[in-house]
């Protein structure tokens, strides 16, 4: 089936922003907001921001994650600072260890990232009482309010955040670009975990409008909380301090808070379905209360994953996290930011669980792209190569207004089978967006798809020679009229990823979607001459080509063209764009193959093995100048084979094991018993576990460690965070039933409450294992 879009267009309307936001720091870097995107030294900029909680991770380990993030394609790092982590105790503040700010800001410069530090005093972020310290309340004032008693507290609260942050301020030489003010204020509360349970009591959603969050910034400013950008969320009721603060919005596959007993079932969301977010026109569901086209359409919470509630257990589809950035960008958001990118451990306080009790008391996982222990999770593959395009194309991307196809608005979650798609564009050239994901429903198979775009140049059809079919979860970004240093590609099916440049050629990469072969016309002059390693080469008397690479190869198309520099087309298929970094180390920019997980740090290349010995990558070699990489241990052999472009590397290491032993007590209790030495061979071993229940607890030494809300997903656990607690060498695991039946009380019982349970009860521990993890370094 054919489908049409006129995108003739005039240029989007691009003015200076009325946000009084922005800032230049010593060196003379600058950031500026126009109505539509932010611009970094007067061009245009999209922040991909992912959300990392540093009190929810070992200190020790905060540089490796963080170079994670870096290399996942994020550029920019949000961190709540939990109120009740700093002073549970009133009077008593804790900024050491795990807890250290100012360590985790500079770690974030030395990667080049910028921070934006989400300073409450409301986080939420399913912490005991949103973050505020039980000491808080029982006071003659009210939290969340402009009571002088409340305020009292903020601004001491905010002076220690202060002397913390003193000098990491952009405006000094540092990455913090951003402070969120609050969080979801007359929008949202959280429970108030000093009440009974049975009463589910929650705590104020605010009071004082506008007022209490321009009290708020000045208090902020007041004590050197001095940014370019003052954010807070503007859903809901929030209230919006028009000029003075970028509103930032969000969306969710998976929303919890929505189920309850009474409705177990969470229906489909409308945040799959394409926007234009920037148009004062258009009829959405997003109305923000001053006009679409005013501030650029930001996002600081785009759901990264999810936490498991009691009442709500899912397993987060990795296509929703891709699908939810490419309809949101789509839509016109140049600003994207995922809540959580990275998840955490919730710290044990001296007090109790700071944690929200409709979660568990210990993880925070959240099935976030990099997980609670660094583990790489398959959403993180699918959105490193559009983080890639957006680093390297974002200042032609940016500009480009969203263009829907008539009826869009109709379309409603639960209709699987009408196509979804939009474009950005310019009028002439730009990139057609695909996608067949909606949560909580099945999306139909799309068969014999193609376009017929009306530019300003002319109409464009395609694809011409393949059969285009859109699958289940499948979402995809095309461009059209597509400069490639000069030369017009004019269009693909395939995905921009990045380029590289060197003298003697331009290197564009691109990622064919998951079981759609890539068919790529040219615009060339007769002279030019094109190859394909792999793939059909077709030429037109005019001198135009089109090649045809099968989904599942990889090749290299070579363009030789007059006076010019080759031009070169990496084409991946969907498993190897899944395998591709970007980084710069040694002084270059580096593409780079490898299954297993990498981070550069002090320009060494970084292997996080998972019980592996052997493993291998590649190098994309551009330029000559780029150097062998290297084993910097006699105990890893690192073997070089050489083809083309590519540089493949085979290391080997020493095997490792961790030996358990099980001991089982009943089949819902196990004690797992190690050697404990052995935890230091390795830099960390994770226990992965196979179970069947409803809660499962960890205990070491009559201590819970961890514990995890069964959803049919592994349980996974990192001993090295709990090594303290581990000297006996000894873990022991439980896990209380989960039950398939009815429940009924006897109101007649003599002395107590009786309850009996007709059903099936399930409480089993199937499988338990454990892999080492180690760090493989590698220099040139």
């Amino acid at each position: 089936m054919e489908y049409p879009l006129d995108v003739r267009i005039s240029p989007k309307p691009i003015y200076r922003s009325t946000l009084r936001l922005g800032g230049t720091n010593p060196e003379g870097t600058t950031i500026q907001f126009n109505n539509y995107y932010m611009e970094l030294n007067s061009r245009p900029f999209i922040p991909i921001c992912g959300e990392f909680h540093y009190s929810r991770y070992p200190e020790q380990d905060w540089e490796m994650e963080i170079s994670k993030m870096k290399m996942s394609g994020i550029n920019v790092i949000a961190t709540y600072i939990f109120w009740n982590h700093h002073e549970e105790i009133e009077g008593v503040f804790n900024w050491q260890g795990s807890r250290d700010i100012r360590k985790f800001t500079e770690l974030c410069a030395q990667q080049d990232l910028y921070v934006i530090l989400r300073i409450g005093p409301f986080c939420h972020g399913e912490v005991r009482n949103g973050g505020l310290p039980d000491w808080l309340f029982g006071r003659s004032f009210d939290v969340r309010s402009n009571d002088e008693g409340y305020l009292n507290y903020v601004r001491r609260l905010y002076q220690e955040i202060g002397e913390q942050a003193a000098g990491l301020m952009f405006k000094d030489g540092g990455p913090v670009i951003g402070i969120q003010l609050e969080n979801e204020f007359n929008a949202a509360a959280a429970l108030w975990e000093l009440t009974a349970k049975q009463g589910d009591e929650y705590l104020s959603g605010g009071s004082g409008g506008k007022e209490h969050m321009r009290i708020l910034k000045e208090l902020a400013e007041e004590v050197g909380l001095d940014a370019p950008m003052y954010t807070s969320t503007g859903w809901g009721n929030a209230p919006i301090l028009e000029d003075e603060i970028l509103p930032l919005y969000g969306g969710y596959a998976y929303t919890p808070w929505s189920v309850s007993v009474e409705n177990k079932i969470q229906k489909p969301t409308g945040e799959y379905l394409f926007a234009d977010y920037h148009n004062d026109d258009a009829v959405n569901e997003f109305q923000p209360p001053y006009p679409k086209s005013k501030y650029p359409f930001a996002c600081c919470e785009m759901g990264g994953g999810m936490q498991t509630w009691y009442l709500s257990r899912f397993q987060v589809e990795p296509e929703s996290v891709v699908a939810m950035s490419l309809v949101k960008t789509a839509g016109g958001c140049n600003f994207i930011g995922y809540y959580m990118f990275h998840g955490g451990t919730n710290p044990v306080g001296s007090t109790g669980y700071l944690n929200e009790s409709t979660t568990p008391r210990i993880t925070y996982d959240f099935q976030a792209p990099i997980g609670e222990f660094g583990q790489i999770r398959p959403s993180n593959h699918l959105l490193r190569p559009f983080h890639y395009f957006l680093q390297t194309f974002g200042d032609v991307f940016a500009p480009m207004a969203a263009v829907l196809p008539e009826g869009t608005e109709s379309i409603t979650p639960e209709n699987t089978d009408t196509l979804r798609y939009a474009v950005r564009t310019d009028g002439n050239s730009g990139f057609l967006f695909i996608n067949n994901y909606q949560d909580h429903v099945q999306m139909s198979v799309k068969e014999n798809v193609s376009f017929q775009i009306t530019t300003n140049t002319g109409i464009l059809q395609f694809p011409q020679r393949i059969s285009l079919t859109v699958q289940r979860n499948a979402a995809m970004m095309l461009p059209f009229h597509m400069k490639l240093d000069g030369t017009n590609l004019r269009y693909a099916t395939a995905q921009p990823v990045t380029a590289v440049q060197s003298n003697q050629a331009a290197t564009y990469f691109f990622a064919m979607p998951e079981g759609v072969d890539g068919e790529f016309l040219f615009d060339l002059d007769t002279q030019d001459c094109i190859n394909a390693e792999s793939g059909e080469v077709e030429r037109d008397p005019d001198g135009s080509a089109i090649v045809i690479v099968p989904h599942d190869e990889t090749t290299l198309i070579r363009i030789q063209r007059a006076q010019q520099r080759e031009l070169h087309v990496f084409v991946m298929s969907a498993a190897q764009a899944a395998m591709m970094w970007e980084t710069t180390a040694a002084g270059n920019r580096r593409i780079l193959f490898s299954q297993t997980p990498l981070a550069v740090i002090e320009d060494q290349l970084e292997f996080v093995m998972n019980g592996e010995e052997q493993f291998t990558f590649s190098e994309y070699v551009y330029e000559e100048s780029l150097t062998e990489w290297k084993s910097g241990s006699e105990s890893c052999t690192c073997a070089v084979e050489i083809k083309g472009p590519i540089v493949k590397y085979r290391l080997q290491i020493p095997s490792l094991s961790f030996p358990l032993t099980i001991q089982r007590v009943h089949d819902h209790k196990v004690v797992v018993i190690f050697d404990h030495d052995k935890l230091q061979e390795s830099n960390d071993v994770v226990l992965n576990i196979n179970y069947t229940g409803n809660v499962g607890y960890a205990f070491s030494n009559g201590r819970l460690i961890h514990d995890h809300f069964h959803n049919g997903a592994p349980w996974e656990i990192g001993l090295k965070r709990f090594e303290e607690f581990l000297s006996n060498g000894e873990i022991v695991l439980e896990t209380t039933p989960l039950r398939e039946g009815v429940m009924t009380i006897d109101a007649d019982a003599a002395m107590a409450v009786e309850q009996h349970f007709t059903g099936e009860k399930k409480a089993v521990f199937h499988q338990i294992t454990a892999e080492p993890v180690r760090r493989i370094k590698l220099k040139v």
